[in-house]
């Protein structure tokens, strides 16, 4: 990959996850970092999903909000206590990747709403690191740490360095790129929950290396079909929103202000 867009930071990437039970039969999920503001509301009937429905008040690319669709294939579906089962519900690819995650974690939080308290608030604190070449990719970047708070307490921290995991035990030594998936599903549920937000996070925070409005479109990027907005039949026409990255570093208590809302 070119250079193209790469500017250097030395700033905090921020990003809060808030999880809520409004009732017996809905809950709402909200999202937000420098790039992306979403929402969403699961109905279900205590066993399986009668109802979803997303926002998009902020996004990178202008086919972002169409994810509302393919998401509805959720209805009928299960509720889960894991939140990386929602994989084996709907296809990721198909899918926002970030509202997709969001909504693994919702329905895991419905699942346990008689052990929870009813509301769940993550935050991802994640400072800059240089980054050692062209390529937006994790192990580009040098060493650092991320830290992940619940509720304002800290509940998981990785020194990290590339795509490794270099402390503390019995985190380090592990990628964040070959086996993660195989290694988080092997932990305990809340563990690998923690370990899977932070994970993306830490990628999410990469990309406050780049300049995203130097690309016109998602297709400009050059970038394998990952998720809803980069599929081939529409990264040509997912126009990007200009003006849409807001850096948070020095107001994380800006994020979220809206977690009152429905979507």
């Amino acid at each position: 990959m070119s250079d193209q867009g790469f500017q250097q930071r030395t700033g905090i990437g921020h990003r809060m996850i808030d999880l809520r039970i409004e009732n017996d039969t809905t809950a709402v999920g909200w999202l937000e970092d420098d790039f992306h503001h979403f929402g969403v509301t699961v109905v279900h009937d205590g066993a399986v999903v009668t109802a979803v429905r997303m926002a998009a008040p902020r996004t990178p690319w202008t086919a972002c909000p169409g994810a509302a669709e393919p998401l509805k294939a959720l209805i009928g579906k299960p509720l889960i206590t894991r939140a990386s089962e929602i994989g084996a519900l709907i296809e990721m690819r198909l899918q926002c990747t970030h509202v997709f995650d969001l909504t693994g974690l919702l329905l895991a939080h419905i699942a346990k709403r008689a052990t929870r308290a009813p509301q769940r608030r993550y935050h991802t604190v994640i400072p800059d690191r240089p980054r050692h070449s062209a390529d937006h990719v994790i192990s580009s970047f040098g060493p650092g740490r991320a830290e992940l708070f619940q509720d304002g307490e800290l509940v998981m921290y990785w020194d990290i360095d590339g795509e490794f995991i270099t402390g503390p035990a019995p985190y380090g030594g592990h990628s964040q790129n070959a086996g993660f998936r195989a290694w988080t599903e092997s932990m305990p549920e809340q563990e690998a929950e923690y370990a899977t937000i932070l994970r993306r996070a830490i990628l999410v925070a990469g990309g406050r290396t780049m300049n995203h409005d130097d690309y016109p479109s998602a297709g400009a990027m050059n970038t394998p079909p990952v998720c809803h907005a980069f599929q081939p039949q529409r990264r040509d026409l997912a126009l990007r929103n200009m003006g849409n990255t807001w850096d948070y570093s020095d107001r994380p208590q800006d994020l979220l202000t809206n977690v009152h809302q429905i979507p």
